[in-house]
């Protein structure tokens, strides 16, 4: 059955920015005396600021250093803004969802300025999509918050929804709201990794997606 509304993570799903934000991790915590390597952070790519930093260096260094790696992450990524694209077949998708009268509804747990930086880069504008940022939320992925607060502010149930993400984050997120996880290959997301996260369908990329929705 095709979903009436698919909740869509930005980061990594539809902007291809994983390499400028592991940069601009690796940037922050260099800064504050802590030496992380690149593959480090890309498996914890796609929680929140939150979890990220704890999961990265542990919850006695987040006390102490955490608001200022948060901080300086959001400094060096907006400095690497110029260097983020589109993931291939965005667009495309975005239009055949509103052809297929499926409703495109974003759900990330980055702050509202850098969701607003990402909309940008794809060209498009905040009125046109439901969304609910790190702002509406009290805990970031994978705490199932972003996908409960979607799913309420959508009216629909999560059978009448999917979830579409690049990370194991995001499949857990959406176990725990019972509705079902589709993988993109477009991000910080490893095939296994994503397997792992059950992913119910698993998509090489944004056009392969689409073209499986029309199917349905």
């Amino acid at each position: 059955m095709r979903p009436e509304v698919l909740l869509l993570d930005i980061d990594g799903t539809l902007v291809d920015n994983t390499a400028q934000h592991i940069a601009a991790w690796q940037e922050a915590f260099s800064k504050l005396g802590l030496a992380v390597d690149q593959e480090t952070l890309r498996r914890q790519i796609g929680k929140g600021g939150d979890l990220f930093v704890k999961a990265i260096a542990g919850e006695d260094w987040d006390r102490r250093h955490g608001d200022a790696a948060r901080e300086l992450h959001g400094v060096g990524y907006q400095r690497r803004l110029g260097e983020v694209r589109p993931v291939p077949g965005v667009n495309e998708l975005l239009e055949g969802l509103e052809r297929l009268q499926v409703r495109a509804v974003l759900a990330s747990s980055s702050n509202p300025d850098e969701v607003e930086a990402n909309l940008k880069v794809l060209g498009e504008r905040p009125e046109r999509f439901l969304i609910v940022d790190g702002d509406d939320i009290e805990a970031s992925k994978p705490a199932p918050d972003v996908f409960g607060v979607a799913l309420e502010r959508s009216g629909v149930t999560p059978e009448q929804a999917a979830v579409v993400g690049d990370t194991r984050w995001d499949g857990e997120a959406a176990r725990k709201v019972g509705v079902r996880f589709w993988s993109v290959l477009t991000g910080a997301g490893r095939e296994d990794e994503l397997r792992a996260a059950a992913a119910e369908q698993s998509f090489r990329d944004l056009g392969a997606l689409l073209g499986f929705l029309r199917q349905l």
